[in-house]
């Protein structure tokens, strides 16, 4: 009680800094980010990469051998593409990554910047402190949750081929890209071709989710950020809520009784703090704009290719688990079909949250004690009100606005060509029979 009587949020432990911090340190496991300490490790760190990009493109490989032999059959070739394309995507994501890691460093360090000038403003108020600890946990919740969900479920991939052939197969199967019998006939080759793609699978978890994980926390962050910058001016002109300020008053008017020389507490002080507060304000706002430039400069392109991977492998993956005779087959798919739709909503609906933060603002403005200011102070807040009207958007590739609306277009194109290769089908079927 005593915390929030003097206006200070309860004790979290969670600093400015420590904005994607995780998210940096997952990309660093996952061969992405260069660690910036540690010098050993760091000159080793290329090497790390380089077997993870072997891995990679080994696989995709394989999915494009096994195309080209399967040609004529329609399940394989499907099931193939939805292993390869999707592999196809994150080391797209990652040469995206590894071409713009100082882009990277430079919108970590901005956001921190933003984090830091809005940090006093939320060390004395509960209300603010509540509003950056809930995306600090939200951001561990997104960053986390789904490789947890990955790594559970991984085993279904990874053994499926295994506990097949304890139970009588005499197929020798792979995880995700099978191959022709002379090659797994060879015992030492099928081990290590078995390794490289369990090896390669991993980490397509780390990177290809953990980058769109570092997207969707950096939104929210700025989501945050825009938050507690729409309650500071909403109480802009506001008696401060903690008791300090009324004994600071009280005092400066019992000086003013002792002394006429001195004037008590006007509203001329008043009035330039209040000023002072909202040039405040505007720099904050002009801070976190220019940190969403920079989000959209490097996320872009990611979120375009990660658009497309999920369309289309969603709808391919629902035909699969639809029509395909197999059961470890359809049991993956069905296993696999939520991720696709999840990487695509999570994107929407963290730049939704941006954009109605950001048009909250005017309705901010509108909330803070402008009435019977100065005509310099409702000059400035006219303006900041007129630029946080104008539409603000985050595009994937500049064609798909990130908003709920992307999402449904997407999920119904997903479905609409879903139905298209259904009716192919069955027209087909009907055709030979």
């Amino acid at each position: 009680m005593a915390e929030l009587k003097s206006g200070r949020g309860p004790t979290t432990g969670v600093r400015a800094d420590d904005v994607l911090r995780h998210n940096v340190k997952l990309l660093t496991l996952g061969g992405a980010w260069p660690p910036s300490e540690r010098r050993g490790l760091r000159r080793l760190f290329p090497l790390y990469t380089a077997t993870i990009y072997f891995c990679q493109s080994a696989t995709i490989a394989m999915g494009i051998w096994l195309t080209y032999d399967l040609w004529g059959d329609v399940d394989e070739i499907m099931l193939t593409y939805v292993n390869t394309f999707t592999l196809l995507g994150g080391y797209i994501k990652l040469i995206y990554f590894s071409r713009d890691v100082r882009g990277y460093r430079e919108l970590v360090s901005i956001l921190r910047d933003v984090a830091r000038e809005q940090w006093p403003y939320c060390e004395n108020d509960a209300k603010l402190m509540s509003i950056f600890t809930g995306a600090y946990r939200k951001g561990l919740w997104l960053t986390f949750g789904p490789l947890v969900y990955l790594n559970i479920l991984g085993p279904t991939w990874f053994f499926m081929p295994l506990i097949l052939r304890a139970f009588g197969s005499e197929e020798r199967l792979l995880p995700f890209v099978n191959l022709r019998e002379s090659v797994t006939n060879i015992f030492p080759l099928y081990v290590a071709i078995y390794v490289v793609q369990v090896y390669c699978m991993f980490f397509w978890n780390i990177i290809s989710v953990g980058l769109d994980m570092f997207f969707v926390t950096s939104m929210v962050h700025v989501a945050a950020q825009l938050k507690i910058l729409n309650e500071r001016l909403s109480n802009l002109g506001e008696d401060p809520p903690h008791d300090d300020y009324g004994a600071v008053l009280d005092r400066q008017i019992m000086r003013g009784f002792v002394n006429p020389q001195k004037r008590p507490f006007s509203c001329d002080r008043r009035r330039r703090d209040m000023y002072e507060e909202l040039r405040n304000c505007i720099k904050t706002h002009q801070h976190i704009l220019s940190s969403l430039k920079k989000l959209q400069r490097v996320m872009s392109p990611v979120a375009m290719t990660q658009f497309m991977c999920s369309a289309s492998g969603a709808c391919i993956t629902l035909f699969q688990a639809t029509f395909n005779p197999e059961g470890n087959s359809t049991l993956k798919c069905l296993i696999f079909l939520p991720l696709p739709a999840f990487q695509i909503f999570i994107y929407c609906w963290a730049g939704h949250e941006i954009v109605y933060q950001e048009e909250l603002l005017s309705v901010s403005g509108y909330g803070s004690a402008w009435v019977g200011a100065s005509r310099r102070i409702s000059v400035v807040l006219h303006i900041l009100m007129c630029n946080a009207q104008k539409p603000l958007r985050l595009t994937a590739g500049k064609f798909y606005p990130v908003n709920r609306d992307t999402f449904v277009t997407l999920i119904n194109a997903s479905y609409t060509f879903y139905t298209l290769m259904r009716q192919t089908r069955d027209q087909g079927s009907t055709v030979q029979t």
